[in-house]
């Protein structure tokens, strides 16, 4: 297993992040963002810049993370707006979502296929659409075949497509995102395995979780969730998910991918720093 850091989790500036990233002997990262852009949509000048720090530093991109599919998916809606009476407020709330999916669809994804080649990122971490639009616990067949649509579209390319595990999405816990893969079963799609989000859905991460999605898992992220008596929680630098099982766990299946430190804390610095530290023990 390898260790990698999300930039932005240390710095908006990739250059401080990937410097201090080197200091602590880290020469692989996920990149997000630069200042206030998400990647893909850096301008010229930030491509430029991140494509001199990598020959720079002599470090890879080895995930981006555009926040694709990061949105609803109208279900059940019709496929023209159903009143013939003049309503602009009704209409833009039919439209929004669906226009919404199709620029995820049809811009982003390619635009981000073209940057993670550009740069040499190997995978493109996505999501599943958020559940907004149905209660339904079945999975329904248009997320299905968007994320299929997906995968075939990125392993084209010869790139991953990895779906994080996140809360108030179609792939919010270990079982589901099993599920899932299983459900669309393609080559190129996998998981990007993240127990702090799954302990946030309600899943015990390990084992349950991770017993369920191990011959899913493509990429992993690295933080933890410490919850109060009441039931609220926090992002901690150690807290109630169990990092040393799961490790353990993933040495025995066999895993050989990243683990990417993203801690969701602050300051960034210096919890970005411990957390990294933490990693390299429990990999030790």
């Amino acid at each position: 297993m390898k260790i990698s850091i999300v930039t932005d989790e240390i710095s908006a500036d990739p250059e401080t992040a990937i410097e201090l990233g080197v200091e602590w002997g880290v020469k692989d990262f996920e990149l997000r963002g630069f200042g206030t852009n998400r990647v893909p949509l850096l301008n010229p000048f930030q491509k430029s810049r991140i494509r001199e720090l990598l020959d720079e530093f002599n470090v890879k991109i080895v995930a981006i993370s555009p926040g694709l599919f990061k949105c609803p998916f109208p279900i059940g809606q019709r496929e023209r707006f159903p009143l013939r009476i003049f309503d602009q407020a009704l209409y833009q709330q039919w439209r929004q979502p669906r226009d919404v999916v199709r620029y995820h669809q049809e811009e982003l994804l390619p635009l981000s296929i073209e940057y993670a080649k550009e740069i040499g990122a190997a995978r493109i971490i996505a999501f599943s659409f958020e559940r907004s639009f149905t209660s339904e616990l079945i999975v329904p067949d248009e997320i299905l075949i968007a994320l299929r649509q997906a995968a075939e579209q990125t392993g084209a390319a010869g790139l991953e497509l990895v779906i994080e595990v996140e809360a108030n999405f179609w792939v919010d816990t270990g079982r589901n995102a099993a599920e899932m893969m299983q459900a669309v079963d393609h080559p190129a799609l996998g998981v990007n395995w993240d127990p702090g989000n799954a302990i946030v859905a309600g899943d015990k991460p390990y084992p349950d979780g991770y017993g369920a999605v191990r011959d899913f898992v493509k990429h992993v992220h690295f933080k933890d969730v410490a919850f109060g008596a009441d039931g609220s929680y926090c992002f901690a630098l150690e807290g109630d998910i169990n990092w040393a099982g799961q490790i353990s766990a993933l040495t025995t299946d066999g895993y050989t991918g990243y683990i990417s430190v993203e801690t969701h804390m602050e300051p960034k610095v210096r919890c970005a720093r411990a957390m990294t530290e933490r990693l390299k023990r429990l990999l030790a």
